[in-house]
């Protein structure tokens, strides 16, 4: 979905104690008139205030009802829009004396496939990988009335189902070796290396390593060649920003035309600072590719709480998974995980039922019962575009 928008701002010019005119405004910053919106995004506030202290709340109002007040910067609120219909954004702040100011952004809905990054399918016939979690008792032969599909909450027919255990693996390695990184850099190497010599395990399975500080660069093009991925993670040497957004938008462009399952495993802390891109293009751009985000936590403190809401939200909306790595985790536990999460899932194809599709977003939900008749918990991808 490309959201339009049309804004409509007030802002006030208020008299400080001095008896100066100081400005006082409010403007949404995401999502933009030009972002797309794909499942749960964040939406923005900054106030322009001479007098930052003197902001009391502001409120996020979605189609007139109130759902979140934040007293502090940043000034943010997590919302799924969940439909195609179109909404009215709008936040209010609120300065000294009470003073309010608003800005408001009504989004429409336009789908131009040749804009939109996303996973994209042709409508006749779309495929998806699924996970069944959990470890419960599980159908021996998970034949298709087990599995049901429901896209955009309509029940599909599923047309096959098959496991990918001997499906070769297609994975960018994307290595954050920015300055926020710099002590943590050797831990992060040493975790890279033992990845490429644990998922290379059939002869089909190729790994590409990116690095990224200001900005994602290649050290080695897709091969099964263990010496030369390791030879190219000795060359990573420290930076200074973190393009993170960037190197996930890169790498997934280096999965075109490539066959197997795709998966990108990041090693980094998950602070961005300096990505041309956002988090929502980066995400999209992932989606696109088909690509499921494997985020590694490097040695991540539990106080970055924004750091580890990114990394699980990029694995959430991607099908992948989120792990930490400290000095005291053995890496082979790592990627070991990851290799069994890639090669223990299915792939579904299915025929939707509604015809047509001019690149709008449509939501999947899998279901699957086991053979006590209970429903297992799956985690896939959250949607795709349709072409």
């Amino acid at each position: 979905m490309l959201a339009k928008a049309s804004r409509r701002m007030s802002q006030k010019s208020v008299f400080a104690s001095t008896g100066e005119l100081q400005r006082f405004q409010v403007k949404i910053v995401s999502p933009r008139p030009i972002d797309e919106i794909v499942g749960r995004l964040t939406v923005r506030a900054e106030v322009v205030t001479e007098r930052p202290s003197g902001v009391s709340a502001v409120d996020f109002f979605i189609d007139g009802r109130l759902l979140f007040s934040d007293v502090e910067a940043p000034y943010e609120l997590l919302w799924n829009p969940g439909s195609f219909a179109e909404h009215l954004i709008e936040v209010r702040a609120y300065g000294p004396g009470r003073q309010m100011v608003s800005d408001s952004l009504r989004t429409s809905f336009e789908t131009p496939a040749s804009r939109l990054g996303g996973y994209s399918a042709r409508v006749e016939r779309v495929e998806m990988h699924v996970r069944i979690e959990g470890d419960e008792q599980l159908p021996a032969s998970p034949a298709m009335p087990d599995f049901h599909v429901y896209e955009n909450g309509f029940k599909q027919p599923v047309v096959s189902v098959e496991p990918v255990a001997d499906l070769p693996l297609a994975v960018g390695l994307l290595i954050d070796h920015s300055e926020s990184m710099l002590d943590r850099l050797e831990t992060a190497l040493d975790a890279a290396a033992a990845f490429v010599d644990g998922l290379l395990r059939h002869p089909n399975d190729k790994v590409f390593v990116l690095g990224f500080a200001d900005v994602p660069i290649v050290f080695q093009e897709f091969t099964n060649d263990s010496e030369r991925l390791a030879d190219s993670i000795s060359l990573i040497d420290d930076g200074d920003y973190t393009a993170l957004y960037d190197s996930i938008v890169a790498a997934s462009r280096k999965f075109d035309g490539i066959d197997g399952r795709r998966a990108a495993i990041l090693l980094t802390d998950g602070a961005d600072s300096g990505s041309d891109h956002t988090f929502r293009e980066a995400v999209v751009a992932a989606q696109r590719a088909d690509v499921a985000l494997y985020p590694v936590g490097v040695e991540l403190s539990p106080r970055f709480v924004r750091e580890r809401w990114i990394l699980r939200e990029l694995a959430e909306q991607t099908g992948g998974r989120i792990f930490s790595f400290g000095q005291r985790t053995d890496p082979k536990e790592i990627y070991e995980a990851i290799e069994e999460d890639l090669r223990s899932q299915f792939r579904i194809s299915y025929a939707p039922i509604i015809p047509g599709g001019g690149g709008e977003w449509r939501e999947l939900e899998i279901r699957i019962r086991g053979t006590d008749g209970h429903e297992r918990q799956v985690r896939t991808r959250p949607g795709y575009f349709a072409q």
